[in-house]
Order: structure tokens, then sequence, then C-alpha cells
């Protein structure tokens, strides 16, 4: 296993050549692992059936860049640890929030007098940094929320891109699907009693219902767990997981990326509807938040005992492909010494303005808490 300073050594190197790279650490895991490309191409994905490390962004008809497996080189650390450090003291402007609570009395009466339900409106809010070291900003991620998919990725067509992203898009494993309905916020506040209110669960529903609706195509045996709530930093959310197993003639994860995202945790339902008011009226290009990233048809090479031959210190190779795709939440994009952070809420008719202005600062914080 990789050591902490050969492992960053690495990232280092890389750092000074502009060759993408990726670090990440999936949820609950204390290890740290990356692939950093070998060459300086570009590689951008065609039909989702390529392998590596891939960046999507929100608008589905631009390009979606990768990492391949077989042009990068894979590293892992296990049991990292390490200390957090500060890198800006910026406070978020009242302007940033009188802006907002627009954008959001704009989405309530648009939903109130016309068939649009359910819309998510977003802003970026920027920050000057002090220190802007990457290797630095991924290490407060990780060390700050170990139970969220976090990474730091560079590409030069994208650039610097973070994140801890409490929210699976999908995980394939084999014929094995799973998925996540997760809207719905609060403050954490350390009470044994949690309650959600008419807005938080019908937003909820909106996600839930969609999600089983489109999926049933896809999917046999599909099954729902939830509504449950979810802890992610000093935010709570409602999340219900949802599993199945592949159809035979449903298997092109093209097609189930299509109609997986956006989802109405990020756009809105109906999700036509939803996309024309967010072109229409957020004023600003999400690009890579709100998209996706993550690992894609990676071959999980396996070491398991023979059982039926019970021959002991022998084994075989089960090698099975896996896809894990988070949604790219709770992120930042890093230009020069400026950090740009994205945060975003879904509006209903039961919506008020100055809660859902609230919420979109809570979100914030999560990763503001980290520089």
């Amino acid at each position: 296993m990789t050591t902490p300073n050969n492992f960053f050594d690495k990232i280092e190197a890389v750092l000074h050549s502009k060759r993408p790279f990726v670090l990440f650490s999936k949820p609950g895991l204390s290890s740290v692992k990356s692939y950093i490309q070998l060459d300086s191409e570009s590689y951008t994905i065609n039909d989702f059936s390529e392998s590596g490390f891939v960046f999507a962004p929100f608008d589905q008809f631009k390009d979606c860049y990768y990492i391949p497996t077989h042009k990068s080189s894979f590293n892992e650390m296990e049991f990292a640890e390490f200390e957090i450090s500060s890198l800006t003291n910026t406070s978020i402007t009242k302007e940033d929030s009188i802006h907002h609570i627009e954008l959001v009395i704009k989405a309530i009466e648009k939903i109130k007098f016309s068939e649009l339900e359910k819309v998510v409106v977003s802003r970026p809010i920027k920050f000057t940094l002090d220190n802007c070291d990457p290797i630095q900003i991924f290490k407060n991620l990780f060390q700050k929320y170990p139970n969220a998919f976090t990474y730091c990725w560079f590409h030069p067509k994208t650039g610097f891109w973070f994140g801890a992203s409490p929210e699976r898009l999908l995980k394939l494993e084999g014929k094995t699907f799973s998925t996540m309905s997760l809207a719905g916020t609060q403050p954490y506040t350390n009470s044994k009693e949690i309650h959600w209110d008419k807005k938080n669960n019908k937003e909820h529903a909106f996600v839930t219902d969609y999600l089983l609706e489109v999926l049933k195509d896809y999917l046999d045996g599909i099954k729902s767990i939830g509504p449950s709530t979810l802890k992610a930093g000093e935010l709570l959310h409602l999340q219900t997981l949802i599993t199945g197993r592949l159809k035979p003639s449903k298997e092109a994860l093209k097609d189930l990326i299509h109609v997986l995202h956006p989802t109405p945790a990020v756009c809105g339902t109906p999700r036509e509807l939803a996309l024309d008011f967010i072109k229409s009226h957020e004023g600003y290009e999400r690009d890579y938040y709100t998209g996706f990233f993550g690992e894609l048809n990676i071959s999980n090479i396996s070491k398991a005992r023979n059982a039926k031959r019970n021959i002991e210190n022998r084994a075989y190779h089960r090698i099975k492909k896996y896809t894990d795709l988070a949604v790219n939440l709770r992120c930042m994009k890093l230009i020069n010494t400026t950090a740009v952070l994205y945060s975003g809420g879904g509006i209903t008719k039961d919506s008020e303005p100055n809660q859902e202005c609230i919420e979109i600062h809570n979100k914030i914080q999560t990763v503001k808490s980290i520089l």
C-alpha cells in the first residue's frame, strides 16, 4: 500500500505537469484513491461503455470528460488522517441573500400559475482564498466529511473542482442496481426527535415517485426503503434507498443515466419545464455543479475461497465490473485564488423565500467550513 508521502508526492508532480488527475474517497471508508492520467490528451465519453473516472456536467448535451483506466496509474492510501488547515475567513454578503430570495419568489409564482410542480434554483458564491493549495483543500474535505463521496478533480478543460457529495446517482455491480432519493433539508440540532414538515415531505416525494416510475422499465424486483433521515455534515436530509436488478433488455448504462440525470432532486419536475426555468432565471452557467462524477465500468478483482473444493490457501479471481456515481453537490470550483461555491434548494408551492435562503446558506457552509 502506498505511503502518505509517496502518494501525495505523485499528486504534487502531476500538478506541475497539468495532466488530468482525481483524488477521491468513498463514504465511510478510510482510504484515499487516485487516478493520474499518463498523457495530456482530453478524453470524452461517447456512450458510457468506457472505463475510468468520469466528470459530467449538469447539461446532458455538453462534454463529459473522463480519465481512462488504461491510460492512467491507480494509487491507494489506507487509513488516511490529516489536519484541517484554515484557508479563508470571508463571509456571505447581504446582496447574495437578496438575489436568491428574488429568484425563489419567481419560482413560486411560476409553480402557482403553470404545470411546474417543483424546481431547484441555485446560486454561485465567490470567496477569495489566502491559501489555495488543492491538496490541502481535499485533505480538509476528507477529514471533515468521512461519510460523503469526497474528491479533488483536475482537467485542463474543466479546471479544479472539489466536493463532498451525500447523494448517489447510481451504483451498478454486475446487474445489481441501487440509487437514492435525497431531497428535503433541515439543520442538525442534536435533537432526538426530528420533525419533517409538509414542504420537505412533498419535495422528497416528488423525487422518489419520479425515480420509481422511470426505473420500473429498467429494473426487476424494484424495492424502496424509506424515507429515513440522513445526516450529512451539519445538515439532515430525507433519504429513500431504491434497489433492483437490471432487466436483460435494459443493460445499456447510457440509457439508465439519461433517465436519471438530472433528477428532480437537482432540477425539478416536470423535467423540461424545470430546465426551462433554470436556464431562463438562474443567470449563470452551472457547469459541473449538479452534474455527476465517479468510477465508471471498473473491473473489480477480488479474491475468494473455493469453498466447494475446500482447498486451503488457494483462491480464484472473480472479475465483476462496477460503476459508482455521485451527484456533484456541496462542491466548489477553484479559479486561481477564487473559490466558487455552489448551493441550491428545491422550490414547491409551499416554499417560504426567507427559509429557502437560510437553507442555501446552510448548504454553502458544508464546503465553506473547510476553507
